[in-house]
């Protein structure tokens, strides 16, 4: 077992749930005060546990959920940018780009464009 899964197996049960909910694009594209505030805990104290437990910032972690559900909806719908970007729980469209193509590479555009010519 690695340090992350030992770590895991070691945090309170209601961690281990929290972290679990992450992946549901229902709770992922909240925004991280009120996952924080669903926990009743504080934001120093889930910042804190989740860096240790993961081994990286509970944000970053929300950001890439939002991004790989944004790259299923960019191949899968025709949705346009701005509505798969509000969707994946982004307000502001500048910020998702920037996310986005610091995340893969290329703009959301760009990346739909390759999918559709494979």
């Amino acid at each position: 077992m690695n340090k992350h899964k030992d770590f895991l197996v070691t945090t309170p049960f209601w961690f281990t749930e929290f972290y679990k909910s992450l992946s549901e694009r229902d709770v992922f594209c909240l925004k991280t005060s009120a996952i924080i505030a669903a926990t009743g805990k504080s934001r120093e104290y889930i910042s804190r546990l989740f860096k240790k437990a993961v081994g990286r910032t509970l944000v970053d972690y929300l950001n890439a959920c939002r991004i790989e559900y944004a790259k299923k909806m960019l191949i899968s719908s025709s949705s346009d940018i701005i509505e798969i970007s509000l969707e994946c729980g982004y307000e502001n469209l500048s910020t998702f780009y920037h996310l986005f193509k610091s995340k893969t590479g290329i703009s959301p555009k760009k990346y739909r464009d390759n999918c559709k010519r494979l």
